[in-house]
């Protein structure tokens, strides 16, 4: 008993510590060209000692590529178990737990949004979400020739686009939406324009 007790310490520990340091190194990012920041800053910044950094990454590189793993990660978690039929058909359920996932940490993905190289990983992920929305049966009933796939797959980016950038504005305070009407909202806008360009295709 006594060894599990400690084991779900130090899980709990490992836990912090990897999360100390990545949020070192974004607040870093925010300061300062990544390929100037050492270890020594993330150490610092974080309040750890350099063993405790080697004891979960190598290098600053292995830290940036963890930040951007799990940042896209979390993003498609969001997706388990919600076919691209079913949130064409309703996305409030998307909404609401994308929203779920950024109230949850706010200052991370206020973090994550606040710097270029992981907003860019997030804004790059679009494209398997298009690929993704692309398989709904609705889809592909309309994409019967190649220009209808186009303008579909045009439709997606622009809804998923405009998506990612208002979660982004949102944290970042730049408009002043609540989080509550934030599922609202993106269902009433991104339903209104699926209906509205699915009769132009047709």
């Amino acid at each position: 008993m006594e060894e599990k007790k400690r084991t779900k310490a130090e899980y709990r520990s490992s836990l912090r510590s990897k999360r100390l340091i990545r949020e070192a190194l974004i607040t870093m990012m925010r300061e300062k060209p990544f390929d100037k920041i050492t270890i020594t800053d993330i150490v610092k910044t974080a309040d750890i000692n350099r063993g405790t950094f080697y004891a979960h990454f190598r290098d600053t590189d292995e830290v940036l590529e963890s930040i951007k793993g799990m940042a896209i990660d979390e993003l498609k978690a969001v997706f388990d178990g919600m076919s691209p039929d079913m949130i064409l058909a309703n996305p409030r359920p998307l909404f609401e737990a994308l929203t779920a996932l950024v109230v949850k940490d706010k200052e991370y993905y206020r973090l994550i949004f606040d710097v270029e190289v992981f907003k860019k990983a997030v804004m790059d992920t679009r494209f398997q979400m298009i690929d993704y929305m692309m398989k709904a049966t609705a889809v592909q009933h309309l994409a019967v020739n190649q220009q209808n796939r186009i303008r579909i797959s045009g439709i997606f980016d622009f809804l998923i686009t405009g998506v990612i950038g208002t979660f982004s504005d949102v944290l970042r305070d730049d408009i002043l939406l609540s989080y509550d009407y934030l599922p609202d909202l993106l269902t009433a806008m991104t339903g209104g324009a699926i209906r509205q360009v699915t009769e132009l295709i047709k």
